[in-house]
């Protein structure tokens, strides 16, 4: 198991304070939570919101994990050192959705969406792999073999 550190919705630093910490996640159920709390905001939304997940222990380490979480639709998107994946969904579909990061747009191409249980897959299955990108792994593809 990891401790994920989750950017989501905090607000910068700047003249009036400190900023938000990220969250802390260190368990399945707070993980739930988060993604719940996260669906809750995007469905009321015009877009999905995404968040930014890395390894507390070592940030710089480990890959970062991007995650866009609507509540019919999401994707995950892996920046490693030397690997960058991404959820694969239709291989057919053209063109870009538009995701929610901080009340900055962001871009990613329709084919990386896939179900939203897909999304909590990945991100549960790095929580309990400790960061690491291995066993299965369900619907992604290496953005070198798109």
């Amino acid at each position: 198991m990891a401790t994920l550190k989750v950017w989501y919705d905090q607000q910068p630093e700047n003249d009036l304070g400190p900023g938000d910490p990220a969250f802390i996640v260190t368990t399945e159920d707070e993980l739930t939570a988060l993604i719940d709390r996260v669906n809750a905001t995007s469905a009321i939304q015009p877009c999905p919101s995404l968040i930014e997940v890395s390894i507390t222990e070592d940030p710089y380490g480990f890959p970062t994990l991007n995650a866009g979480i609507g509540h019919d639709r999401g994707h995950v998107r892996l920046s490693g050192r030397d690997e960058l994946r991404a959820t694969r969904g239709d291989s057919t579909a053209a063109g870009t959705g538009v995701y929610d990061f901080q009340g900055h747009e962001t871009l990613v191409p329709v084919s990386y969406e896939v179900p939203p249980a897909t999304v909590r897959g990945v991100l549960a299955a790095f929580l309990e792999h400790g960061g690491k990108w291995c066993g299965k792994r369900p619907a992604t593809r290496s953005r070198n073999s798109a």
